[in-house]
């Protein structure tokens, strides 16, 4: 059974579609490489969510272990567990400060 998984960007100092427009293609390209069958992302009024459909839990933790998405949730600085979500890993990212330097970033 397909479970999703998601990581919530919450606006900061700066705009969480700053984030989102710095890091979208990554995540995408490192969801694909560890096997996402779908992906989304959601604006909201207070920030954005990807969220992310794996086939089997272990691709998450292959996905989260990836290069870029640790590059994408050491950006987002404050990176943590969702407080209880259960056995789901949602990930909580917060804007930085520094963030208007990544929005020329490419990988």
């Amino acid at each position: 059974m397909a479970d999703w998984w998601s990581i919530e960007v919450f606006h900061g100092e700066f705009r969480a579609r700053q984030w989102q427009d710095a890091y979208s293609s990554m995540l995408i390209e490192s969801a694909v490489t560890a096997g996402a069958t779908g992906w989304e992302w959601h604006e909201h009024r207070w920030g954005a969510v990807f969220e992310v459909e794996f086939g089997e839990d272990p691709r998450w933790e292959t996905f989260r272990a990836l290069p870029a998405v640790q590059a994408a949730l050491d950006a987002g600085a404050m990176a943590r567990p969702e407080p209880g979500a259960g056995e789901r890993a949602d990930l909580t990212v917060t804007t930085p400060p520094g963030l208007p330097h990544l929005a020329g970033y490419t990988p």
